[in-house]
């Protein structure tokens, strides 16, 4: 209330007014008092309890986009039969007959194993709420797919003046043999600015770029090659490889600072 109390508006000498103020003072507060609980028993009635079909749909909205909460207590190493940590590398080729399940991107022309889909949706939903612009600048590819790709790169060398050893060699530091792509399992992702869709060193400097480091483990995601650990993944950095290892796996990872390549070898 705003009023300003009467006893400071209006002052009396009669001793029966006097007496009177305190009774005033008294059923005030009463009044109050009943009023308050009136307002506090209305907003629990209108509160979905628990377990009601309410509550269950509000709490459906609260969490459809809702990323995940970091954790207190240090995660736990994941398990090395989790088929989501598959080791991809030209050491350790694929199986001839590995044939992910995918899903179709809505964006762009490009699918992603489907185990990825909704956590890569989330994922740069939550960023675009940030103000952000993502291009998925490549997904999965078959191996047919890799194949082409890795001969184009080296043709491409070849023609600046390189011999054919030398630009296999080159090509591999940036572009995996056939059968040796983490894109092969439908499980790798390269995201990219909208704004800035170039592969090379400026892509770190975006702010697309700088959030997904920041982010992409609590979407399941780790940074695959990251800066500085070049020798152990026998891949130059690439600040826009992002790589689904569920997010357990991914907050471990992260946490301890390993490359998938390192977690394999401990």
């Amino acid at each position: 209330m705003n009023q300003t109390p009467q006893r400071t508006r209006r002052k009396t000498t009669k001793r029966k007014q006097q007496r009177r103020k305190p009774l005033r003072g008294r059923f005030a507060l009463l009044g109050a008092a009943a009023l308050l609980v009136l307002l506090l028993l209305r907003c629990g009635a209108d509160e979905p309890q628990p377990g009601s079909a309410a509550a269950d749909e509000t709490a459906g909205e609260t969490t459809a986009e809702t990323q995940p909460v970091p954790a207190t207590q240090a995660a736990d190493p994941p398990s090395k039969d989790d088929p989501l940590l598959l080791l991809v590398s030209r050491a350790q080729p694929l199986a001839e007959d590995y044939a992910p399940e995918l899903t179709q991107l809505h964006d762009w022309p490009y699918s992603i194993a489907a185990i990825a889909y909704e956590p890569l949706r989330q994922m740069l939903a939550a960023g675009r709420a940030e103000g952000l612009s993502f291009t998925v600048a490549s997904a999965y590819r078959s191996t047919d797919s890799q194949r082409q790709l890795f001969d184009e790169d080296v043709e491409a060398r070849v023609s600046e003046g390189m011999t054919e050893d030398e630009a296999r060699e080159e090509t591999a530091r940036w572009t995996m043999p056939p059968g040796c792509s983490e894109h092969e399992t439908g499980l790798a992702v390269d995201i990219v600015a909208t704004d800035n869709q170039r592969l090379d060193d400026t892509q770190e400097q975006t702010p697309e770029t700088i959030w997904l480091h920041e982010n992409c483990w609590r979407f399941g995601f780790i940074l695959r090659y990251p800066a500085g650990k070049e020798d152990v993944t026998g891949i130059d950095y690439e600040s826009w490889h992002y790589r689904y290892v569920g997010i357990e796996a991914a907050r471990y990872l992260t946490e301890q600072q390993l490359t998938l390549d390192e977690f394999w070898a401990s």
